[in-house]
């Protein structure tokens, strides 16, 4: 059966949302509002600015005429490199049928190449085509002007330079719009700040860097002060919040981005002038391209780290990637599990006295201890005696099997075997870069083949006492080539359950030391059915927001084109999630905060497929989900500045009849969700004294099977 999936509204309020997407994607952004206002700002020059909008609507009816993705049309994907087209070309000529003509051929042609380049680039290199289509299709439209009839160039002057600092930035900012003036541009401002404060700031440093460089080399060109600030401060936004994640090293790049930006604009300048041709934002273009595509090689993605999700406005990227790292782990987004079931010990750690030193510091040693804290029973002379010995060996993570031994004995008891060290072993591929490694497995258990896939949990073999092992055990590492006995790196387990005493507290990613009982979660099926979430479930909710009157929302559920579960509002808004193998977990939300989507996101963050007396977990909440929204704009500024701002909130979960209770409690809030087979029957949050509560009326479940098999990575955002 197809997947479920939503479907784009083709309505009049579809159209509007497109268009304005499409003003509002200028600055990489979906604001409908801060569309509204670039629309705006586009009137004072009448005739550019309504062949910019009949660009727009001219590309977004070819788009559903030839059958292209209609959800990046609505997302106006599609609509700003026609817009940049109709502008420009609004520009250049004096209004004319000649000039309708050539935008409706040009936008013909725009959305052609577009989408070529879109697949040509994003598949061979993994590059977004930015404004490329407009800067090809402008450049032909320039040439081919002078041989056709009726199309008159426009009086070609330059706006006078504005000395001051303040009307250059706005003169500049207009000009994204071909429009340097001041008025034009304190609109652009006005919906920049709308759609996000950071990418106003980074706007700010591109253009202080342009000027700064300007008045350093003085050029002899005429060139426009406003045509280099436009291009160095688009390059600031894109490399300082959109491609990479706002930090202080992002803003490093943005000026360094800036300042190549502003060399090319008067090199470009320079050449092109003298063929007659405009410079538009080619240097904006080739700045990004070259500074994306070169990063990418780096051989560690950090400081300054890729956007390596969908992005969204640089708050939500810097959002979404520190609550990304706290939630799921700093070192990579490939989730790896203990390598066995049930309650083993951790005999020796990283950097452990005996064997795991030096380059191969990164390690864990496992066993099982007995009750009376041995690792074996009787006198331990037998292998038989020791508790793991022929216990499952499990593999950590979704793999490939690059190398097995299978065939070196076993050792006895007190002894080790110096030709041999590692035994027998198992070293699966999980990523690029990314191995594991667990051996001493018996001889002959080994299961897999080399070239075989895994997946997580799939047994390998069974622990023996093979190679340098004076005892059975385990031995893990990670490392970074395939070659038996390469150095280790750094280790970093996840969703793994610590047993102290009584308690057992669930870790989102840690690495257990010496002497730590630890063990996965203990899936329990009646636990996992409540979270089985069908494609095209319906839930009607009674929402109150602290005392004010109640309202009915309702929740969908759909999958997306990349196999990715969301639930929809009536409200509007997404919340990303899945149910894994032994838990089910919320990835992000993107909602009004009066969203019943907040209140999943909140209460239900991580649940565990175990109720277990003792059992707790932490999670996160980024904080700026849970401020007033004019809080949250004044902090956004200096949030590329400031440390971790996540609420840690400590969970607890019990069984009360057939449904799940399950409590959260932070310093600054408190959640309450009681889920049932019917669904989520009741979710509450109190945080800043306001407490929200949604009450489930019905759940409408679809006539759709479950997706089954369906792997999802933790670490890739879908929003």
């Amino acid at each position: 059966m197809a997947p479920v999936t939503a479907t784009p509204r083709r309505g009049l309020r579809w159209l509007v949302d497109a268009v304005l997407a499409s003003y509002a994607q200028v600055f990489f952004s979906e604001a409908r509002l801060a569309g509204l206002v670039l629309l705006l700002a586009t009137v004072f020059a009448p005739w550019a600015g309504l062949l910019g909008l009949g660009a727009v609507l001219w590309a977004i009816a070819l788009v559903r005429v030839a059958h292209f993705n209609l959800e990046r049309a609505g997302r106006g994907l599609y609509g700003f490199n026609a817009l940049f087209l109709g502008l420009a070309l609004g520009t250049w000529f004096e209004p004319s049928a000649g000039a309708v003509l050539a935008v409706a051929l040009g936008v013909a042609g725009l959305v052609l190449l577009q989408v070529s380049l879109e697949t040509a680039l994003g598949y061979y290199l993994g590059l977004p085509s930015v404004s490329l289509p407009f800067v090809v299709v402008a450049h032909l439209a320039w040439l081919a002007s002078a041989a056709v009839a009726g199309l008159s160039p426009a009086p070609a002057t330059l706006p006078a330079a504005d000395a001051s600092f303040w009307g250059g930035y706005l003169a500049s900012l207009g000009a994204v719009f071909f429009q340097p003036t001041w008025l034009a541009g304190a609109l652009v401002l006005l919906a920049l700040v709308l759609s996000s404060r950071i990418a106003a700031l980074l706007s700010l440093v591109g253009y202080a860097v342009a000027m700064g460089l300007l008045a350093v080399v003085h050029p002899s060109v005429a060139v426009a002060p406003a045509l280099v600030g436009l291009n160095a401060l688009l390059v600031a936004v894109a490399l300082g919040g959109i491609w990479f994640v706002p930090q202080g090293s992002s803003f490093v790049l943005a000026a360094v981005g800036a300042a190549l930006a502003s060399v090319l604009t008067l090199a470009l300048w320079g050449a092109l002038q003298p063929l007659g041709l405009p410079v538009v934002v080619l240097p904006f273009n080739l700045s990004v391209l070259l500074a994306v595509y070169a990063l990418r090689q780096r051989l560690r993605d950090a400081a300054p780290k890729t956007v390596d999700f969908v992005a969204g406005s640089p708050e939500v990227n810097l959002v979404y990637y520190r609550t990304r790292v706290a939630r799921f782990g700093r070192l990579r987004t490939t989730r790896l599990a203990l390598p066995f079931s049930g309650r083993w010990t951790v005999t020796q750690g990283v950097d452990g006295a005996h064997t795991h030193t030096g380059l191969w510091r990164h390690a864990l040693d496992f066993e099982v201890l007995g009750p009376d804290g041995r690792a074996f029973k009787h006198q331990g002379a037998e292998l038989r005696d020791y508790h793991c010995y022929r216990l499952p060996v499990l593999a950590p993570a979704d793999g490939r099997v690059v190398k097995v031994v299978r065939d070196v004995p076993d050792n006895p008891p007190g002894q080790r075997n110096p030709t041999d060290p590692w035994g027998n072993l198992v070293v699966l591929e999980h990523a690029p870069g990314l191995y594991s490694l667990v051996c001493h497995l018996a001889p002959g258990s080994v299961d897999v083949a080399e070239g075989q896939g895994v997946r997580q949990g799939a047994r390998l073999g069974l622990c023996g006492n093979s190679g340098r092992s004076f005892v059975p055990h385990l031995h893990l590492q990670l490392q970074a080539s395939p070659r038996v006995g390469a150095p280790t790196v750094e280790l970093e387990l996840h969703d793994v359950a610590t047993v102290t005493g009584d308690a057992v507290t669930l870790a989102r990613a840690c690495t257990p030391g010496e002497g730590a009982q630890v063990r996965n979660l203990e899936r329990r099926d009646d636990l996992a059915r409540l979270f089985d979430v069908r494609v095209g479930t319906r839930w009607r909710f009674e929402v109150r927001d602290g005392a004010g009157a109640p309202r009915v929302e309702e929740v969908t559920a759909h999958l997306d084109l990349l196999n990715n579960l969301f639930l929809e509002s009536s409200l509007g808004g997404r919340l990303y999630f899945d149910s894994l193998a032994r838990q089910f977990v919320v990835y992000d939300v993107q909602a009004p905060r009066r969203s019943v989507l907040a209140l999943v996101h909140a209460a239900l963050l991580r649940v565990p497929y175990e109720v277990a007396d003792g059992l707790s977990w932490d999670d996160v909440v980024p904080r700026r989900h849970l401020r007033p929204a004019a809080l949250a704009w004044l902090t956004d500024a200096a949030a590329p500045f400031l440390g971790d701002d996540e609420e840690l909130v400590r969970f607890t979960s019990e069984l009360r009849g057939d449904a799940l209770v399950v409590r959260g409690a932070g310093r600054g809030l408190e959640t309450y969700a009681r889920l049932s087979p019917r669904g989520p029957l009741e979710l509450t949050l109190t945080s800043g004294g306001v407490t929200r509560r949604a009450t489930l009326l019905e759940p409408t479940h679809a006539e759709v099977e479950p997706q089954a098999g369906r792997i999802a990575d933790a670490g890739v955002h879908a929003g």
